[in-house]
């Protein structure tokens, strides 16, 4: 091997290092500007992303907000359901009251204690009624029924017209046509 081969093996030697080196310099160029733009891109996506996680922070924010009013509201408007129940108690309890003393107050009203006296006065003059009955039955065995059912006919109907008709739940002495007895208490 001489000289001249020996330089021209250290020539190419040193060409193929050098094209090695520019290849790896312009391929990490290459590279570099490719990262770049891949992080400019990924930048303004983050951006985008960050733009959108704003906004959906102020949405959320303004869901809250609507939420507390919301709730705001709605305890607004159960104190004022409250408030209107009270009233209506109140008012009924008013009404009752009113309905009580118009009970005390007015004399045809029948109290318990007067339905419990009317079912006894019922009784007693149930028990009257079958008294008459069967005296009235001794006597009729006498005359004809039909004798006995004339008379009783007249006297009905002449009642009926003059109205004297009797309420059975008289109370105070006071009849069903509105009139009074003497000693009837005064309202």
């Amino acid at each position: 091997m001489d000289t001249g081969q020996l330089v021209l093996i250290i020539v190419l030697a040193v060409v193929v290092v050098a094209a090695v080196i520019i290849a790896v310099v312009v391929g990490r160029k290459k590279k570099t500007e490719l990262n770049r733009r891949r992080a400019g891109e990924l930048r303004e996506k983050a951006d985008q992303e960050a733009l959108g996680a704003h906004q959906a922070k102020a949405q959320s924010a303004q869901a809250e907000a609507a939420a507390v009013q919301a709730e705001v509201e709605a305890n607004r408007l159960r104190r004022e359901a409250d408030r209107h129940a009270e009233k209506a108690e109140e008012a009924s309890g008013r009404v009752q009251e009113h309905l009580r003393h118009a009970d005390k107050v007015d004399p045809d009203v029948r109290t318990g204690r007067d339905r419990e006296n009317d079912a006894d006065r019922g009784r007693d003059r149930d028990m009257d009624t079958r008294d008459m009955d069967t005296s009235e039955q001794r006597l009729t065995r006498d005359r004809s029924a039909r004798e006995s059912a004339v008379r009783e006919e007249p006297l009905r109907e002449r009642a009926t017209r003059e109205g004297s008709t009797r309420d059975d739940s008289v109370r105070d002495g006071s009849v069903r046509d509105s009139s009074r007895r003497d000693g009837d208490r005064n309202v």
